[in-house]
Formats: structure tokens, C-alpha cells, sequence
């Protein structure tokens, strides 16, 4: 049995959703920017796919669609587009290496968050101009209260959420009644590529900001160069999930509370309760372990898993999420992060866990 168990980096591609981007690229592979029928028809396509995606996820019509390749890509669109440059921001040490580079980069005044042991963030009160959260954590699973967080913030503050681990996975319509901004990323939940940057249409701000992200005649290359079947297949799943998003929520909470009940010993511990972690993901830390070896025992026996974000595993320094809970250096190498797709089942969640055990004895 060959188990993937590192899919918060990337799902494979739903076969369904795999058979849809094929076919879309015969008849929307054309020039989009283009005066004649086909790209005509392209561009309203996009702009269809982009009010269904922003509806099947928020459950209103209040946002509209800025297509990207990534989510990396909407952070640069975010820092092009000037958002993330010379502001007052409320944002955490638990954010995506990626979005906390762009406002590093862009000369913005930064206040961290607090955060506590189990990785939830606390509320700060104050004059800030932008809040950029994430919604689950990528790297812990841990789930953000971003409607509480957020509704502490004046009304002139632009609040960004980083839905990228939550969107088809779990509910988002409170955050579509609290957040202006809102990324998601189609290889998170079985499209072959895609993202979307939802943007709240009443916004004072926002028609500028369109228009500084379009930076061309179309909205279609905001961040970078985007494939129309890409995108549409983006929505196509999205809406997919959206209709199995209950029914898949529970059946992965009953396998996670199987994995942490025969996980749970003196050589791995839970670091994010399960009640405040996504089920898709199970962080853990293994006292006097290494992760990162642990993730190379693992995959010699066909089972892949991370030992952290899949954007700063193993770096020099440790994982900076826990590094932001309370750990020390040396126990911040002690992570390892087990994430799973929608076809996970108890036959590999019992693979999983006799594995894990014997590698955790044998270590």
C-alpha cells in the first residue's frame, strides 16, 4: 500500500475534476485577450465560474474573483496590488512563509498576535489598517476563530483570511460575513490547478484595488499568467466539495479520533486539540525525536508525511509555528504532520497508525 499522508501540500487531482480540466482545455485553450467569439466566450466563462466559486463558498453573491496559479500567487498579487505596503497590520507568527515574506517586504508596520500553547490566537483591539490571518493553520491544523478575531478591528480595517487549508473542507459562510478578502487554492482540494482571491464588491477600496490588479485589459492575469481550464476546474471542484463538504467532514472526524486514540503514547503527543484542529490534518510532536527522520523511516515503508509547512520543512531553525506555541529550538525539529484527502479511509488510517507505532519504537 503506497499512503499519502502529506496532502495539505498538495491533493492529487480529483479523476472527476481531472476529466473536466481535460475537456475544457479543447474548447478554452484559446487566446482570451483576444476581440473574436471564442475569447469572448472564455472571459465569460471565467467571470460565471468565479461568482459560482465565490457562492458555493461564502453562500451570497458579496464577493467577486481575481483568478491566480497559486496561493503563493495571490500573496504577490496581494503585494503588487500595493495592499501589504506601508500599512499598520495585525497578522501572526503563524502565517504562510510566503504571505509573511510579501509583508515584510512591503515596509509595513507589523503586530504579532499572541497565540496560546494549543495554537489559537488571541484578540488585540487597535488602530491597524489591515488584518492578514489564516483560517487553519497549514502546518498544526489548528482552527482560527477569524469572525471573532476580526470583529474587534475597526470598520476601516481591510480583513484578509487565508482560507487555503479550510476552503472545501470546512464550513466558510461566517467568513464570508466577516473577511474582505478571502485566497484559496485549487490543488488543496483535488483540482489540478487554479486559485481564487475573493473580494468583498462593497468595499470602498475595492474598485481600486481591482484595478490595480488587473494591470492589463483583463482581470484574468492579476498574479501571473493564469489557464482558463485551470481556473474553471478550480470552481468545478470547489463545487464538488462544497456538496460532500458534511459528509466528509464527519467521516474524517471519526478517523482522526481513531488515529489520536492509537497514536497517543510517551513517544508522540497531539499538539492542537482535537476540537480546535481540522480534521484533515494531525500534528503531533514526538519528545527526543526528530521529525524529519521520522518522515524518512516512514516513507521507506510507502508513507509519506511531513515534517512541517510544505513550504519550510526542515529549515535550519526549526518550525516557527512551534516556535510561536512555546517550543524550544530543540523542540521545534519534533513535528511531524500527518494530512489527508478526501478518500481517506479506516483501512489506511489502521495502516497508518500500525506503522507509525512500530517506527516510533524501533526509532
Amino acid at each position: 500500500m503506497l499512503l499519502n499522508c502529506d496532502q495539505a501540500a498538495a491533493m492529487p487531482a480529483d479523476e472527476e475534476v481531472l476529466g473536466f480540466f481535460v475537456q475544457t482545455c479543447r474548447i478554452a485553450g484559446a487566446n482570451q485577450e483576444s476581440l473574436h467569439q471564442e475569447s469572448r466566450e472564455i472571459r465569460k466563462a471565467l467571470d460565471a465560474a468565479g461568482a459560482q466559486l465565490a457562492a458555493d463558498l461564502t453562500g451570497g453573491d458579496e464577493f467577486t474573483v481575481c483568478w491566480s496559479d497559486s496561493g503563493t500567487g495571490i500573496f504577490n498579487l496581494l503585494y503588487n496590488a500595493g495592499l501589504l505596503k506601508e500599512r499598520r497590520v495585525i497578522t501572526s507568527h503563524l502565517e504562510h512563509p510566503a504571505l509573511s515574506a510579501m509583508l515584510k517586504a512591503g515596509n509595513s508596520s507589523l503586530t504579532f498576535l499572541e497565540c496560546t500553547r494549543e495554537g489559537r490566537l488571541e484578540k488585540r483591539e487597535g488602530s491597524f489598517e489591515l488584518a492578514a490571518l489564516t483560517a487553519v493553520q497549514s502546518e498544526l491544523g489548528v482552527i482560527q476563530d477569524l469572525p471573532a478575531l476580526f470583529g474587534v478591528l475597526p470598520d476601516t480595517c481591510i480583513r484578509f483570511a487565508d482560507a487555503v487549508q479550510m476552503a472545501g473542507k470546512l464550513p466558510m459562510a461566517s467568513l464570508g460575513r466577516s473577511a474582505d478578502l478571502i485566497a484559496v487554492s485549487g490543488i488543496k482540494f483535488g483540482s489540478p490547478g487554479g486559485a481564487a482571491l475573493l473580494v468583498r464588491k462593497s468595499a470602498p477600496w475595492s474598485g481600486k484595488f481591482l484595478e490595480a490588479a488587473a494591470r492589463s485589459r483583463h482581470p484574468y492575469y492579476t498574479a501571473s499568467r493564469v489557464f482558463p481550464p485551470a481556473a474553471l476546474s478550480c470552481a468545478y471542484a470547489v463545487h464538488k466539495r462544497c456538496a460532500l463538504l458534511e459528509s466528509s467532514f464527519e467521516k474524517m472526524k471519526k478517523i482522526n479520533c481513531f488515529l489520536r486514540r492509537e497514536l497517543e503514547s510517551e513517544h508522540l503527543r497531539f499538539t492542537v486539540p482535537e476540537d480546535l484542529s481540522s480534521p484533515y490534518i494531525l500534528h503531533c510532536y514526538l519528545p527526543g525525536k526528530q521529525g524529519a527522520v521520522v518522515v524518512r523511516l516512514l516513507s521507506e515503508r510507502n508513507i509519506m508525511a511531513g515534517s512541517g509547512s510544505a513550504c519550510a520543512a526542515e529549515s535550519a531553525g526549526g518550525s516557527p509555528a512551534l516556535k510561536a506555541l512555546g517550543f524550544n529550538k530543540k523542540e521545534s525539529f519534533s513535528g511531524l504532520r500527518l494530512s489527508f484527502g478526501f478518500d481517506f479511509d479506516e483501512e489506511q488510517a489502521e495502516f497508518l497508525a500500525e506503522n507509525l507505532l512500530s517506527v516510533l519504537k524501533n526509532y
